[in-house]
């Protein structure tokens, strides 16, 4: 019997020492995006100027939309930016975006903002995080429209915790709030505004991206990419 309370202490001094370290990586990862935004809040630095004047597509948003590769046969310029919210988006879009005119904006944006809420856990600074994400949509929305640009805009992915972070009640908070931007997303769908649901491709049937396109807990992996690109160039060939 003690042999076995030994070995049950032990499994759970070992939950928690990984429970610790995991707390400790999120607290330098945000620590670390803290500190790039206060040195270049815009990101400006992030982005090297293109030699083209143009683009007919643009990929536009933050690291998920910066980790995008080109569907097969389309050509495509890159203006994702890693860890920036759609405050961040917002107020760059006319330095990284106007200038290239495109005639389709690739949008894929917001869960920086979300994901704030791991450390934000009120009730009140919930609603005023996922209401802003919302309105920096709809203003970046208006933003393509006044350039002449159609936009695909793809709902927030799905997070994709390990087993560990499932026990985080932030993870929840998280996911809760994707649910509630990605309906006001489906939501803003209009003549120039296609909706690619993206986090309906990618999620398993508990609501998290599937293991196999899996990489951490806010990205996707390789394979992630394909399944979205195997659809998206469907809709890309449509628009042509």
């Amino acid at each position: 019997m003690t042999r076995w309370l030994w070995l049950i202490w032990l499994a759970v001094l070992g939950v928690v020492c990984l429970g610790g370290l995991l707390a400790w990586q999120r607290a330098r990862h945000f620590e670390r995006l803290f500190h790039l935004t206060r040195l270049d809040p815009l990101g400006l630095t992030a982005i090297s100027n293109d030699r083209s004047p143009s683009a007919r597509i643009v990929m536009f948003g933050d690291s998920r939309a910066a980790a995008w590769p080109p569907p097969d046969g389309f050509t495509m310029v890159n203006r994702g930016v890693p860890g920036h919210t759609s405050a961040q988006a917002r107020l760059r879009y006319r330095l990284h975006v106007s200038p290239l005119k495109p005639e389709l904006v690739i949008m894929q944006v917001g869960v920086n903002d979300l994901a704030a809420l791991a450390i934000l856990d009120d009730d009140d600074d919930s609603e005023a995080i996922t209401q802003a994400t919302i309105a920096n949509l709809r203003e970046m929305l208006t933003l393509a429209r006044n350039d002449g640009s159609r936009v695909i805009l793809t709902t927030i992915f799905p997070l994709g915790p390990n087993a560990l972070e499932r026990l985080d009640p932030s993870t929840s908070r998280i996911t809760a709030a994707i649910t509630r931007v990605n309906q006001a997303i489906h939501a803003m769908a209009a003549p120039d505004v296609i909706i690619f649901d993206s986090a309906a491709i990618l999620a398993d049937e508990t609501g998290y991206v599937a293991e196999p396109f899996r990489d951490d807990l806010l990205h996707i992996n390789a394979a992630g990419y394909r399944l979205l690109n195997e659809r998206l160039v469907t809709l890309l060939r449509e628009l042509e």
